[in-house]
């Protein structure tokens, strides 16, 4: 006994090792397989179902490493559930409880490996010996284990029912159900699986149509069936069809007995919390109706069944017609005996200050019915009253009443007006007009400016008041606080994207472009946010606060704060979210990458000059033009012809490093066509860079068979015939040395 309960303490602290590390789980679930086997002690055994069906229950381990221990695990399961066949011993419900557990989270498992490979048939028959094990138990069984056979029934149903294939391109991302399953699967057909799902779920909601009085079983069945009905689309209305006529309170009766009462009424409020669940959804607006009312219909049911079966614990006293009790008639009789009683003693009398129209009226000093807004009773619930209670009402006291407002509200009008002084204490109010409510407003300042002055008072000298400085900005918020406002604006970008698609082109007054237009007018449409941020990201290359000789450039530090305080590269970060945001849609973007670009190259002209160098230097400009086109390179195809063409034509500058990368794209047979239509309309429509358009059209005619026919017949023989009489004539003069020879 002593060796078992060390073993049990060892095995616990690998439980906890486990729950601490979760990486951990495939060396314990493999460690312990020996020490909880089928011959091992019930105790043991326990402890190892349990722990099997928390570790493949586990949130932390991820699929697939599930799905690599599951199949080490599953004679050890088979040997729990099917003991008395193959031992001939008897069972330990708890044993089989926590392995028909476990066999609920391990089937989608075994499920999705078997999809893939189709000859181990020898997992899939373990795996369906099981399936039959706890099929057979679902019927017999205690109610707790019956609970663990429903869970493990709806998992089946959920996995052999086809579900919704979120990405065709990468199965394994998507959720495990039939639809995975090729149609010509030798070990799992779709057609029988199916099959099987629908007369289980058949079965599933034959609980519900025997209407049963176990609640467990009612509750078990419902919370299964809630994932099927949000996963499986295919089912979902058969399943909220047999909910809806569902209906608990047939069962009760008049000789309930308290257990009876909990269980119906369990019952009742699982069926409308899972009916509600539907409705929060709103997958079906259809039975959306339908839904409401039933949840209602049993509202109204429950309310009413157990009203009656459950009376009040103290009676309500009975009340006499006329709202009286013996004890205040008594009261009201002394008093009329002994004569009329002064007004002031019976009601409250008014509060100080100004008097509401509530309190004008009111009559009691029951706070209670003081503040009871009479809106709260519906109008005709307050038709039916009234008349009775009219009716009711002795005369006497309602002249008494009448009398008592009456004599209030001319004592209201008799008081004076508020004076100046008595409101100048006063809070002053929000809709307080100096010109209205209290008189003459020129009378009452001159009243003010007669007052004497204030003497013997020293002056008091205002000091000056500045506040402290900031606290410096750590490295982390510099670069958290420079992330929000790139964010910031690129979403705005972002939206007006969205609103521009949305509405299409609008017409309205034409806004000025170009160089001269300013960027901080027409902000709220597309172009002019592409303006402001085209400026914002191009003209930090200036530092306008220091002299030319410490004009920055592209790579160098060009910090937001003092030298030591940490460096943010304010440019460098705002030109790679252009890069990226032009590269998210770049064909619909090209536009805003010339603008972009055109922009770089006003500024580098702009350094060039302040610096006054003799030759032209576009450092920023030459280095961000061709970055974009790397980046474009890899998605153009023959269908982007203008594309390429717009961008190359409209940008102010060609380094002559494009054409290189011109002739690297020509060595795609297929994008030979693209490369030779965008050289000839450099050639045709750009002269300055024609010389060197036509020499990357003579390297690719030189250097690449596959593209000579179609360079040399549209460029080579208009622009630069002599290379091709110069390469005929080579060709010739070989043919003659190859006859001679």
């Amino acid at each position: 006994m002593s060796d078992l309960r060390d073993t049990i303490k060892q095995l616990n602290s690998a439980r906890e090792l486990a729950l601490k590390d979760p990486a951990l789980y495939p060396q314990i679930v493999s460690g312990v397989q020996a020490v909880i086997g089928p011959e091992r002690p019930v105790e043991l055994r326990r402890w190892g179902a349990d722990f099997l069906a928390e570790s493949f229950a586990s949130p932390v381990v991820s699929a697939e490493e599930k799905q690599r221990m599951c199949l080490g695990m599953l004679d050890l399961l088979k040997s729990y559930l099917n003991r008395k066949e193959e031992r001939g011993e008897e069972e330990d419900w708890n044993v089989v409880k926590s392995a028909v557990q476990c066999a609920a989270s391990v089937y989608p498992l075994v499920f999705r490996h078997t999809i893939s490979n189709a000859d181990d048939k020898e997992t899939w028959a373990k795996m369906a010996s099981m399936k039959s094990s706890i099929l057979r138990r679902m019927d017999t069984a205690p109610g707790s284990m019956r609970i663990c056979c429903i869970k493990f029934v709806a998992r089946v149903v959920q996995v052999q029912t086809p579900g919704l294939i979120a990405d065709p391109r990468r199965p394994e991302q998507n959720e495990t159900s039939l639809a995975l399953v090729p149609r010509d699967h030798a070990i799992i057909p779709p057609s029988n699986l199916e099959a099987e799902a629908s007369g289980l779920l058949d079965r599933l909601l034959g609980v519900l149509q025997d209407n049963i009085p176990d609640a467990l079983i009612i509750t078990a069945t419902l919370n299964a069936l809630s994932p099927l009905v949000a996963k499986r689309a295919s089912i979902s209305p058969k399943i909220l069809s047999t909910v809806l006529s569902y209906n608990p309170l047939t069962l009760a009766n008049a000789k309930m007995e308290g257990k009876d009462k909990i269980a119906i009424k369990s019952m009742t409020r699982t069926t409308m919390s899972f009916l509600n669940n539907v409705l929060k959804r709103t997958q079906h607006p259809a039975l959306g109706p339908r839904i409401h009312q039933q949840v209602e219909r049993l509202r109204h049911s429950l309310t009413e069944v157990f009203s009656d079966q459950n009376p009040l614990k103290r009676p309500a006293p009975d009340e006499p017609t006329d709202g009286l009790s013996d004890d205040k008639r008594q009261k009201l009789d002394r008093d009329a005996e002994a004569g009329t009683t002064p007004l002031q003693q019976q009601y409250p009398p008014l509060p100080p200050g100004p008097v509401s129209l509530a309190q004008l009226f009111t009559l009691t000093n029951d706070r209670a019915a003081a503040g009871f807004h009479v809106e709260a009773i519906p109008q005709h619930f307050v038709a039916q009253l009234v008349p009775p209670l009219l009716a009711s009402i002795d005369p006497t006291q309602l002249d008494a009443a009448i009398n008592v407002v009456r004599a209030r509200y001319l004592e209201i009008q008799r008081q004076p007006p508020p004076t100046v002084v008595q409101t100048s204490g006063e809070e002053e109010d929000d809709d307080y007009d100096p010109m209205t409510g209290f008189g003459d407003a020129e009378q009452a300042a001159n009243q003010i400016d007669q007052l004497p002055p204030l003497q013997g008072q020293p002056e008091l000298a205002i000091a000056s008041f500045h506040l402290p400085p900031p606290p410096p900005l750590t490295e982390h918020e510099r670069a958290e606080y420079s992330e929000t406002a790139k964010e910031r604006l690129f979403g705005a970008l972002q939206r007006l994207d969205d609103e521009a698609r949305r509405q299409g082109k609008k017409q309205g007054v034409e806004r000025e472009k170009g160089f001269n237009r300013l960027a901080a007018t027409g902000g709220e449409d597309r172009d002019g946010w592409i303006a402001l941020l085209t400026r914002l990201v191009t003209r930090p290359t200036f530092d306008v606060n220091q002299e030319n000789d410490n004009i920055k450039q592209e790579g160098d530090e060009r910090s937001l704060t003092k030298k030591g305080q940490g460096t943010i590269d304010l440019p460098k970060i705002l030109r790679e979210a252009f890069h990226r945001y032009i590269m998210d849609d770049w064909r619909r973007r090209i536009d805003v990458a010339i603008a972009w670009l055109n922009e770089e190259w006003y500024a580098d002209r702009l350094l060039s000059k302040q610096r006054e160098d003799e030759e032209l230097s576009l450092p920023n400009y030459t280095h961000l033009t061709l970055s974009l086109l790397d980046s474009l390179i890899p998605y153009l195809d023959i269908s982007d012809t203008r594309h390429l063409i717009r961008f190359l034509s409209e940008i102010p500058h060609l380094p002559t490093e494009i054409f290189s990368r011109i002739e690297k794209l020509a060595l795609d047979p297929e994008r030979v066509q693209l490369c030779t239509q965008t050289l000839l309309y450099l050639i045709m429509l750009r002269p300055p860079v024609r010389e060197g358009a036509v020499d990357c059209a003579e390297r690719i005619w030189r250097g690449n068979a596959d593209a000579r026919a179609s360079v040399g017949g549209k460029i080579l023989s208009k622009w630069r015939p002599d290379v091709l009489v110069e390469a005929e004539e080579g060709k010739l003069l070989g043919e003659g040395v190859k006859e001679e020879g």
